[in-house]
């Protein structure tokens, strides 16, 4: 079953514990979650001439996920809570760029990215923005990185946030046309706006 990253956000429909020993666990929970038809995530990036976007197909996540967490004092920490994207499921507006972005990231060999959430803080950045500890897998390379993710609650709990990563980090070489002259940026984006529900 495909788990999500991005049900850490969970914690903020519950009060928050207080504890004085950090790694005391304070709480271990499960619930079950999905996404609403109106969630995006992308990857998005630029060469020498022009720029370009690449979306997920959301409907390849369609099933409702089972997720377990520990509550600590300061953190929660997620148990194997992933999210598989398989590369196949990316669009890039035409069937030269999807083939050069499969190239790209050597699909034939490694056929999916997988987001892993490992941990976030409760310290808040702001009013709506934590700080969240997610561990990136492309072409077999596994990179970790902390991003702050903005999160608004109306009906559904709205969660935006994006992963600057550089592709030279998991040795990955973007193909080049025209003899060369359009070059792929190392620098790449990982957008995402999900709308997670709670069944």
């Amino acid at each position: 079953m495909i788990r999500t990253f991005l049900f850490l956000f969970l914690f903020l429909l519950g009060p928050v514990k207080q504890s004085v020993s950090e790694t005391k666990v304070l709480d271990s929970k499960e619930s079950v979650v999905f996404f609403s038809s109106d969630s995006y995530l992308k990857i998005k990036g630029k060469t020498n001439v022009s720029t370009f976007e690449c979306n997920f197909d959301m409907t390849a996540i369609s099933e409702a996920i089972k997720i377990s967490y520990k509550d600590y004092d300061k953190k929660i920490k997620f148990d194997d809570t992933k999210l598989i994207l398989p590369n196949l499921e990316f669009n890039c507006g035409g069937k030269m760029i999807n083939k050069d972005f499969n190239e790209l990231l050597n699909t034939e060999e490694f056929p999916e990215i997988t987001l892993k959430l490992k941990e976030i803080s409760k310290v808040k950045i702001n009013d709506n923005s934590i700080t969240v500890t997610i561990e990136i897998k492309i072409s077999d390379i596994i990179k970790t990185y902390k991003i702050p993710v903005s999160i608004t609650e109306n009906s559904n709990l709205h969660v935006n946030g994006v992963m600057p990563l550089d592709i030279n980090d998991f040795n990955l070489t973007a193909p080049t046309k025209m003899l060369g002259m359009v070059k792929v940026s190392p620098q790449i984006e990982i957008q995402f706006s999900l709308k997670i529900l709670e069944s």
